[in-house]
C-alpha cells in the first residue's frame, strides 16, 4: 500500500509505503509527482518505507526508467525507514546522484520532513 500526500504550495511530497506496492499506488505517486512538476521545476519528497513487501514485477523496469529520467526534478530527498538494509542502499546510490538524499530512522521522521521541505 502507497499512501501520497502533497504540499502544492511547497513543491513537496511525502510517500509512505506499507506493505507491496501495487500498479494503481505507482501510477498514482506518478501522477502526483508529475502534477508539482508542473508547477516547480525541483520538488522535494520524503519516502517513508514502515514495511517492503515488493514491488509487481511489471512495475521494476518501468520505475527505473522513470526515476533516473527524473533525478533532475528533485532538490532533497529523506528516506525514513527502520529496514536495515534500505538506509545503506540510498545512502551508496546518492553519492552517485545530484540530488540531495539523507536517511532517517522512523522515529525521526518530524526532522526529515524539515529537511526535506527546508533544508533544516
Amino acid at each position: 500500500m502507497m499512501d501520497i500526500k502533497i504540499d502544492e504550495t511547497a513543491g513537496y511530497i511525502e510517500l509512505t509505503v506499507d506493505g507491496a506496492i501495487d500498479k494503481a499506488g505507482y501510477e498514482a505517486a506518478v501522477a502526483a509527482i508529475e502534477a508539482l512538476l508542473k508547477t516547480h521545476k525541483k520538488i522535494n519528497a520524503v519516502e517513508v518505507v514502515r514495511s517492503f513487501a515488493g514491488m509487481e514485477p511489471s512495475l521494476w523496469w518501468r520505475d527505473l526508467n522513470y526515476s533516473f529520467s527524473r533525478l533532475d526534478s528533485f532538490g532533497r530527498c529523506a528516506v525514513v525507514t527502520d529496514n536495515g538494509w534500505m538506509g545503506p542502499m540510498a545512502r551508496f546510490f546518492a553519492a552517485f546522484l545530484s540530488v540531495q538524499v539523507r536517511t532517517f530512522d522512523l522515529k525521526d521522521l518530524e526532522t526529515a520532513r524539515a529537511w526535506a521541505k527546508d533544508g533544516v
